[in-house]
Order: C-alpha cells, then structure tokens, then sequence
C-alpha cells in the first residue's frame, strides 16, 4: 500500500471523483424514498391524530414546557409541523414531498433545493417519531443528507453521462465524506472493546458475542438460523476479518486511491454479509452508499465508463469560473461547524468510554455549548452498533381473554411470536413497531418509567378497544368479532431450536416462560350518567 498522498486527500483533482459522486447522490436519493416509504406506511398508526404516539401531543407537550421556560420550540426540536400542526393529512404531505424530492434527485433534476428538502422532511419525521424514530441509521440519513447538500451541483439538471467535475466546496464536501465513512466504521470496531468489561466478557473480548448475535438480533433472518448452527471456532475466528475491516481499514483512506478502493471494498463486503443474515433497515445500503466517493474515477470498470460516456478532464482544465469566495462565504461557515461538532463528538467518544482513550476531557466548554445548541438538527453524530451483545432472547408475549379463564396470544406481524413461523426478510422496510418490541422486552417488566411504556400502554388499550389501526399490526385477529375484556403480557426467553428440533419438531424456535411483563388490564369504566336531577345543574 501506497504512503499517505496528502496532496490528494485534501485537494483531489476535479476529475478523479465525479463518478462515485455521481453514484452516491443517486443513491441516497434511493435510501432517501426507501426511509421515507417505510416510514409512510406505519406514520398514522405510530405517530397519527389517534396514533401510539401522537406527534401533535408531543409538539404540544414541549411547546407548552419550553415556553415557560422563555425558550423556542422550534430551537429545541426543529420540524416543518410547527408551522403544518402534526394531522395526519400534514403527515401524509410531508412524506408525500419527500418521495417526491427523492424522485428528482435519483433523476438528477434540482438535486441540491431537492436534497435541502429532503433533508428538511426527514429531520421533522426523526423529531417527530418519538421512540419510533430514535435509531442511529436515522441519524446516518440526515449527517450524510447534510453533507451531501455541499457535494452536488446546484443545477437544474444534472447528467448521468459524464458526470460533471467536482467544485471546490465539493472537493471540501468530498473529504468530508471519507471522514464520516471511516468514522462510522472505526466506532463501529471501538465501541465493542471500550464497552466492554469483566462483568460481561461474553460480549466481545472474550470472542463468544457472534454465538448469540444470529438469535439474538432484533428481527432474525431463516439465514440467521443456519449461520447459528456453525461451530463455536467459526463465529471466533469471524471476529478477526471484522475487527481488520472496522478498526484497521478506516485508516486507509489517507493512504491514496488504493488505499480508499481497498477500504470501500472492505466496508461494502462486510455491509453484503450483515445483509445476507439479518434485518438491519436501510442501514447497510446507506453504508455501501457512503463507499461509493472512496472509488476514484480510474479505477471503475472500463465498460462503466464507457457506458457512461466519462471523459476524463486534463489536470491542467480549468474550473467553472465562478467566484470561489462567495462559493465559500456561502458554504464555509456550515462545514467549520460540522467539522467543529464532528471533532466534539470523536474527542467525546474517545473519552466517555469506559475504557478511555483520553483519561481527560480535551474539549473547551464552548464547544461543548456549541454542539449542544446544533444537536437537534442531527448534523454529526458519533456511532457504535452492537456496543453490547445480548445473549438471551426475552420475547413479550400479549394475550388476550374474553372470560379471564382461556387466553389467545396476539401474533404481530415480522415480530417472533410462532415458534413455527420460519424468520423472514423485511429490510429495508422497517417495522418499527416490532423493533420496539425487541427493546421493550430487554427490559424485563413494565416500567411508567420506561421510555417504551407509552406506546405499550397505548397499544394494550386500542387491543381492549379493538382498534381497526392496530389490527394492522397483526397476522390475524384471534378477536375478530368483539375485542377482548381483558390483556396481560407475558415475557419468554426463545431460543432456536437444533436441526435435529427443527426436523423432529417442525419449529424454528423454542420457548420458556419467564415471567409476567404486564399484569391483567381490563377496559377502563365507562363514566356513569350524572342523576337526572344533576344534569342541569350549571
């Protein structure tokens, strides 16, 4: 491998980088349309007029709190339904809008007002969802949506064939973008040795943590089953390639063009696997997505370029003569306080870890104020999947009973509930719902104190009502004529079952009762009619 080339890493020719540009405009517009669908389809039930956990309840709450205090609603979480009001026909709006700017970006018309408007859509839905929208892919999105917004050109049209050379805002933006990747992966590696401890070894020093992942991940794949099945030496020996490509391959991207196709070969082939075993959302997409701007010009497929018509420009090509310094008086102050958060959050992480790096804070209270103030616009974000590994499957179990004698488990859709139903795959759609689930369970009892005992609590009374919304939810309705007078809650711990279970018994999994999670609810009481000689009493 080459040495650092850094000449080249902080100020690429114009002509090295335009087709990975190219490539990962358009493919966050696709990423863009994916989140935005998935979420469409569940926004109603989730955060709706009647929903789980109505947004307007939630804008209200804050308002009214924030405005005591002399503060602006909008500064502490920014979203267009201040201004629309979070009805379900706003919500509908939104998302409608932001299909509709993927759109034209993926057709390269507009991209950077179309990109500015997705991004302004999807902060207010992340703001807006609650429990519903707190995962770190969300955050991904809109970190790359924003720095994607100085990586485009500002034209009205913008050519698959021979894409056009980067600007030099792009090629700040470009430099950016290998940042964030390596970030994302380096922190990715970290978090699984800082977090770890004596108490809890299983995670990851001790290399057993891929021998509960395939079981115990949020929503498992039939081919999760069969990778859980290997031998305990295989899923040790696997730490070894993804540790290389997480801790080690970040690095590589100083190291020249070499350096950044091996790390984009390294991250998009271990995204490939991730997505071959589990249910991860968009996530592994917006990763392979984000590879896309290591891959210098050269270095793509023949036939690509030729099919794309690319023509290299000369070194000595000048670039499009517009004013550099109004170029950057506009841009400039936005990525000095990205990269400002961005050295915040990394200097952070280093330190807060359990087992630090920096044994003191290195960053000035200004800063710390400073990235505060901008942390509600999700421009940085500091990430780590699977700092810890779970090594048991808790499973919320919700039953229904119309006597209080015989019960009928609810069966939520993409949810493991049947131990016979084989696990399916469902990304990049995102069921939030049965992701919460997942969470919930880990916590072991219902708790008001729980950040999830909204929503359950909401989703326990629309059962006890017989809600037609959350019948959604489900593969089929065991109350389909009347709801239930009563539901209660039980926690299991599954397990999949060997092959030789599956093929004696059929099942997938296999299960224990725990414990109660919830005890039996009933309907709250009608209010009884005043007397009739109280009724009209002013």
């Amino acid at each position: 491998m080459q040495a650092p080339d850094w000449k080249t890493l902080f100020a690429p020719e114009t002509d090295r980088y335009r087709i990975g540009r190219s490539f990962f405009l358009r493919g966050l517009g696709l990423i863009y349309l994916i989140a935005i669908v998935s979420w469409w389809m569940q926004a109603a039930l989730l955060v709706g007029e009647n929903g789980l956990q109505p947004a307007a309840r939630l804008l209200d709450f804050v308002g009214k709190n924030l405005a005591e205090q002399g503060r602006s609603g909008f500064a502490a979480l920014p979203n267009l339904f201040w201004i629309t009001g979070a009805s379900d026909f706003a919500l509908h709006t939104a998302c409608f809008a932001g299909c509709g700017f993927a759109l034209l970006v993926i057709a390269g018309r507009f991209v950077g007002p179309a990109l500015a408007g997705l991004w302004v859509v999807y902060l207010s839905l992340v703001n807006t969802g609650g429990v519903f929208m707190s995962f770190q892919w969300d955050i991904l999105l809109l970190e790359t949506g924003f720095l994607a917004l100085f990586f485009c050109r500002w034209e009205a049209k913008t050519s698959w064939t021979d894409p056009p050379p980067l600007t030099p805002v792009n090629r700040v933006a470009l430099v950016f973008a290998w940042a964030l990747i390596a970030k994302l992966m380096f922190f990715s590696g970290w978090v699984k040795l800082a977090w770890a401890s004596e108490a809890t070894p299983e995670w990851w020093p001790e290399g057993t943590a891929m021998t509960f992942h395939y079981m115990t991940q949020p929503l498992p794949t039939w081919t999760a089953w069969w990778m859980h099945q290997l031998p305990a030496w295989f899923h040790k020996a696997s730490l070894v390639p993804m540790y290389l490509v997480e801790m080690v391959l970040p690095f590589a991207v100083i190291f020249g063009r070499w350096g950044r196709l091996v790390a984009a070969l390294g991250f998009s082939g271990l995204m490939v696997l991730v997505l071959l075993t589990g249910n991860f959302t968009y996530f592994n997409w917006l990763t392979i997505v984000l590879c896309l701007p290591l891959v210098q010009d050269r270095l793509w497929p023949a036939w690509l370029r030729s099919a794309l018509s690319f023509v290299p420009l000369g070194l000595t090509d000048p670039m499009p003569r517009r004013p550099l310094v109004l170029r950057f008086l506009l841009a400039g102050p936005a990525l000095l306080a990205l990269a400002l958060v961005n050295v915040r959050i990394v200097l952070g992480d280093l330190h807060q870890a359990p087992k630090p790096v920096l044994k003191n804070d290195p960053t000035p209270a200004w800063l710390d104020r400073f990235t505060g103030a901008l942390s509600p616009f999700h421009l940085a974000s500091g990430y780590g999947l699977f700092r810890t590994m779970t090594t048991e499957r808790p499973e919320i179990i919700l039953e229904g009973s119309a006597d209080g004698t015989n019960w009928l488990a609810y069966d939520f859709a993409w949810k493991v509930d049947e131990i016979s139903d084989r696990p399916r795959f469902v990304a990049p759609h995102q069921p939030r719902v049965a992701w919460q689930f997942w969470f919930a369970a880990l916590e072991g009892r219902f708790d008001y104190r729980s950040r999830n005992a909204g929503w359950i609590e909401s989703l326990v009374l629309k059962l006890l009502e017989g809600d037609r919304g959350v019948k959604r939810l489900l593969k089929y309705d065991p109350f389909p004529d009347s709801p239930p007078r009563l539901v209660r809650a039980r926690l299991m711990r599954y397990e999949f079952t060997t092959p030789e279970e599956r093929r004696d018994t059929g099942n997938w999994w296999k299960r224990v009762v725990m414990g109660e999670y919830l005890p039996e609810v009933s309907r709250p009481a009608a209010p009884s009619a005043p007397p009739e000689n109280e009724q009209n009493r002013p």
